[in-house]
């Protein structure tokens, strides 16, 4: 009996976030027999192409136009092609909104199964939700489910989208990492090394980290705040650390691709965020690797970090909190130290890589049927009434 094949769409193969993602679904689903594709809109970057290809999972780039209509229908004619030519049963589609003109393709190429991951989306009230909006219904009779990566990303999906629950479904982004051994709790007196791990981009929030540093320095505590991403604000940002002075403490160390031995030389980690967040999996890989965490008092790092049972709960822009609150774990780190335990505990069950790809493989139909297959190892996000409504 052939494998189950399944075509998996990505915007690009940038090492970070999303690509990240689907290098690790990759990796677990070859073993359990079933066979991926990977098709990019665009050519670059491609960063995680030596990996893919040290998997053998095939490769193919739709070299999209960076504007214009025309690349809705190259886009649909390209998936098409790669569906007829692998023969795949199922289309994951990683882009939302992209994925209706996917699902367009794939269907008349007769693939059986069609999903799409939902993470973040245009602001409600932009210029291009609407548009987007718009897409989302076209695809709906093409799509067999939505997968929101957060309970909070499927509340948003049906409030402002009108996309019934039923076609939704959360299937929490996963860490593939294992930790190494118990984390020591820190010594008061040792200098506080505090990371963050994120895209220097409008929805995410380092300023207010920035300026929480300023804050810390100012009072005399000795830190090291590394910030680890690259993106559109990076020159911004430089220039927000020199202004305030922070150039001997404040380092923006661009892209790395050794974040597990980044974040194990972290005391603390601090994921500032926008209300629009919709995850945030370097939170996840934080607490699968034993740092304790402070973040932003948002829907999905509420919901990651459990109201704060997890890590510690800052409210959005307020950078006076937020050094106030690293002062303190700074201040408890056996208290710090036993609640990075117990989140540790926590993500490696509930954001275990095998979680989600059995959840992926299932609303797709593609998962062995001789692979044993424990339901009760499910992650149960709860149900939608958990979460409230956010105007964005």
């Amino acid at each position: 009996m052939s494998k189950p094949t399944v075509l998996i769409a990505l915007t690009s193969l940038c090492a970070e976030g999303t690509p990240v993602l689907v290098l690790d679904l990759c990796r677990q689903w070859l073993v359990w027999g079933i066979q991926p594709v990977v098709v990019t809109l665009y050519d670059e970057p491609r960063d995680l192409e030596p990996e893919l290809r040290s998997l053998k999972v095939p490769l193919h780039s739709l070299t999209l136009p960076a504007q214009g209509y025309r690349r809705y229908g190259q886009l649909a004619v390209g998936i098409y092609r790669l569906v007829r030519q692998y023969r795949a049963q199922a289309l994951l589609s990683m882009p939302f909104g992209w994925h209706t003109f996917m699902a367009a393709g794939a269907r008349l190429a007769g693939v059986q199964r069609v999903a799409a991951h939902v993470g973040n989306y245009p602001p409600v009230g932009s210029p291009s939700f609407s548009k987007f909006r718009q897409q989302v219904q076209w695809g709906r009779s093409l799509t067999d489910r939505l997968l929101c990566c957060s309970g909070y990303i499927q509340a948003g999906v049906v409030q402002h989208f009108g996309v019934p629950e039923a076609e939704t479904q959360v299937v929490y982004n996963a860490c593939a990492w294992e930790p190494e051994g118990d984390r020591l709790p820190r010594s008061v007196h040792q200098p506080l090394t505090i990371g963050m791990v994120a895209r220097l981009e409008i929805h995410k929030d380092q300023p207010t980290l920035i300026q929480a540093a300023q804050r810390l320095k100012h009072q005399g505590i000795p830190i090291q705040v590394q910030l680890i991403g690259e993106g559109s604000r990076r020159a911004e940002y430089e220039a927000l650390v020199a202004e305030l002075g922070l150039e001997d403490c404040v380092t923006l160390l661009g892209m790395r691709r050794d974040i597990p031995d980044v974040l194990r030389q972290m005391d603390l980690f601090v994921f500032a965020a926008k209300p629009d967040e919709g995850f945030g999996i370097a939170l996840v890989e934080a607490m699968v690797m034993g740092v304790p965490v402070v973040a932003t008092q948002v829907g999905a790092c509420c919901e990651v970090l459990q109201d704060g049972d997890l890590g510690w709960l800052v409210p959005p822009g307020n950078p006076d909190r937020l050094a106030e609150t690293i002062r303190y774990v700074a201040n408890h780190p056996d208290q710090a130290q036993a609640v990075a335990k117990k989140a540790q505990d926590v993500a490696q069950h509930l954001f275990a890589i095998a979680t989600m790809a059995r959840d992926y493989a299932t609303v797709l139909n593609i998962l062995p049927e001789q692979m044993p297959y424990d339901r009760s190892s499910r992650a149960d996000p709860g149900s939608r009434a958990q979460w409230p409504s956010f105007g964005r």
